[in-house]
């Protein structure tokens, strides 16, 4: 009769969904510790049923930051349900504690998995297949607990499997940045502002200090930019003509610059990004307004520069995207700096060359187009549902 008994006890039932639902206060998450029997705040409602785990799986968005970069995505979290939660009092013991613990380690593994595939898969998988996949993946792994340890009850056969997912989880982990960082960038746009240094080699005006600012927009790793400059503290050394009348020696300029440019991304990665650059434009040499009673007098001409933009990375935020038209975006912040050479033809003056240096802080914005995305290095473990 006892036999009978323990036999019809000898069962547990597993309860759970894989959803967006609500988790209430009486759940709590696989990584507060480990479980304890005060924990199990269900009260047993079937005497052939010696053991009830229930949980919940929510999806929802978290945030993660890796050195300058924040990473925003999407991501399964297991909650064990406390409430819904029971054992039979003849069977709360070390083993029983264990076998749900193990359940519980199980949940987290197969959470990780379906995190991993969400966000990696190259929106071919809605969340409902993710989460039905390994929902079932995760039930097979628990029939087979039950089976080897006759439903928690053979408290031999448990340290084989805590090991086993205990091994699983140390290797299983989500790399938010695996899915973008050594991904072809689709589209991005930037804008600027700083300082510009302009060192002409000249007979007739020395160098100037002013701001600097521009824009631009990018296809891969093509940009296209419109740059312009202005420095305030120049000086001529020695009296030259304009179209609207001389400057004379030791008065004070202006120094202009506007350039159309064409730079190419030579170098990207989480830290900087490079570009050599040339452009086509103008540039000019006015008095200040105020100066003098007599109209501004004005120089200018065409001119050509060529040179290297280096960005150093601050910030970046970047949230990748699921089943989105594209599988991420970003902003970042960051210091420019553009060192140049420029050639200047004035009427007169003949090609005056110059160095120049701005440095500027630069926001932008890029995006992973999805269509690009697939690569063997980040293939999906998923082959079939």
């Amino acid at each position: 009769m006892k036999l009978t008994i323990l036999a019809a006890l000898a069962a547990s039932l597993t309860v759970g969904t894989l959803s967006a639902q609500t988790i209430d206060q009486a759940s709590r998450r696989w990584d507060a510790g480990k479980l304890a029997w005060d924990e199990f705040l269900g009260e047993s409602k079937s005497d052939t049923t010696i053991n009830r785990f229930a949980y919940n799986v929510k999806l929802g968005r978290a945030t993660e930051k890796i050195g300058n970069t924040t990473y925003i995505y999407s991501k399964f979290t297991p909650y064990f349900d406390q409430t819904e939660s029971w054992t039979h009092p003849r069977f709360k013991n070390d083993a029983m504690l264990q076998y749900n613990q193990i359940m519980f380690d199980m949940l987290e593994l197969y959470a990780r998995r379906a995190t991993i595939d969400f966000n990696r898969e190259s929106g071919e998988y809605s969340d409902e297949q993710i989460r039905s996949f390994y929902k079932r993946q995760f039930d097979k792994q628990v029939h087979e607990l039950d089976e080897a340890s006759r439903r928690g009850t053979d408290a031999d056969q448990l340290p084989f499997f805590a090991t086993g997912v205990a091994l699983d989880l140390e290797r299983t982990h989500f790399n938010p940045a695996a899915v973008v960082e050594d991904q072809p960038i689709d589209y991005f746009g930037e804008f600027y502002a700083g300082v510009n240094g302009h060192f002409p080699i000249s007979d007739y005006y020395n160098q100037s200090i002013g701001f600097n600012l521009g824009f631009g927009v990018g296809r891969k790793r093509h940009l296209w930019s419109i740059d312009m400059s202005l420095g305030f503290s120049g000086k001529a050394k020695a009296d030259f003509d304009t179209r609207n009348g001389w400057i004379y020696e030791n008065e004070h300029l202006n120094v202009y610059q506007v350039y159309a440019t064409y730079a190419y991304c030579a170098a990207r990665n989480k830290k900087y990004q490079s570009f050599p650059f040339v452009g086509l434009g103008a540039s000019g040499i006015t008095h200040p307004l105020g100066d003098r009673d007599l109209k501004d007098p004005e120089k200018d001409g065409f001119s050509v520069c060529a040179g290297m933009m280096f960005d150093i990375f601050l910030i970046r935020r970047i949230t990748i995207h699921p089943n989105w038209g594209s599988l991420a975006d970003a902003t970042y912040q960051a210091i420019r700096i553009r060192p140049y050479f420029s050639l200047t033809q004035f009427n007169h003056l003949g090609w005056t060359p110059a160095i120049n240096l701005s440095i500027s802080y630069n926001w932008g914005g890029m995006s992973w187009s999805r269509k690009n995305y697939r690569s063997e290095e980040v293939k999906s473990t998923i082959h079939e549902y």
